[in-house]
């Protein structure tokens, strides 16, 4: 491998990498916050992607503006999956909170499948294929975009939960519920505000998904894989931890894709999951140092 086909690497990991924490975020805030892993999670990524496509495949809208329409629908589905099935999941023990997640999970993917067939559908846009060089390396356009936006967010999501009133009362209910509870926060309210930001991220990450990426009903499964392996290495609770998580996946897939090929690049996530699962399961980020 020469010099500059690894710096293209490292460098279309490290955009890779933002996309996939931007995603991976709203599941670890969600069981930072509510204790729940929402299995569901890739499908309302799937959800958003396909808004983004027939948005630009209808109306000719630009899947970065279309982010404008599609995290706020993003962000009501949230609040709809906690007041319509979350907020009763949330009694019942964790096996049962895993069936009813996994079991919405199947009940999109096999709606979407219905609805808009198994075919693969790309936004297609003049900068699909535009690059520039950066010395020896080659840049893409929709990659470094996604990438530029994926780290943006993040940056505002982390001020949000570090220097507002809001984030302050999501870190308490996330430390315990019942001091938080005691401190007159609506836990209710948190909750839903915690579903409607994790949710609503993945309205950013869809729209910038999808002119990279093609979408189908099954891609929301395979995100919901990868966001779950990257909360898990880097730290489930831990919103650095998702980032750096993502970061490492990120890289680690664009390197070994470079190296080796791409059927091996698609087991390395899973590689990393279960070295992390024997030398530290609590993560590289645990709860306890994100806080």
């Amino acid at each position: 491998m020469t010099v500059g086909i690894l710096l293209q690497a490292l460098i279309g990991g490290l955009a890779n990498g933002a996309m996939y924490g931007l995603i991976a975020v709203g599941l670890t805030l969600v069981f930072g916050v509510m204790r729940i892993i929402n299995f569901a999670h890739g499908e309302f990524l799937m959800i958003a992607m396909y808004a983004a496509y027939f948005l630009w495949a209808l109306l000719g809208l630009d899947p970065i503006v279309a982010i404008l329409v599609v995290t706020p629908v993003l962000m009501l589905c949230g609040v709809l999956l906690y007041v319509g099935v979350l907020r009763f999941a949330i009694r019942v023990p964790e096996i049962n909170q895993m069936a009813v997640t996994i079991g919405l999970s199947l009940l999109i993917q096999h709606f979407a499948l219905l609805l808009f067939t198994g075919d693969n559908r790309l936004v297609v846009l003049p900068r699909s294929t535009e690059g520039f060089g950066v010395g020896m390396v080659m840049l893409q356009v929709p990659q470094m975009i996604a990438g530029a936006a994926s780290f943006l967010l993040l940056g505002v999501l982390y001020l949000l939960l570090r220097r507002t009133d809001f984030g302050l009362m999501m870190r308490a209910v996330s430390q315990s519920h019942d001091g938080a509870s005691l401190s007159g926060i609506d836990i209710g309210r948190v909750y839903r505000w915690a579903m409607a930001v994790g949710i609503g991220a993945l309205g950013v990450a869809g729209p910038l998904l999808v002119s990279v990426l093609y979408v189908n009903p099954a891609v929301g499964a395979l995100f919901t894989l990868k966001a779950f392996v990257i909360v898990i290495v880097g730290g489930l609770g831990s919103f650095g931890g998702a980032l750096l998580g993502g970061l490492i996946v990120g890289v680690a897939e664009s390197v070994a894709v470079a190296w080796f090929s791409a059927s091996i690049a698609a087991a390395v996530p899973f590689v990393l999951l279960i070295l992390i699962l024997l030398l530290r399961p609590e993560g590289l980020l645990s709860r306890r140092g994100a806080h």
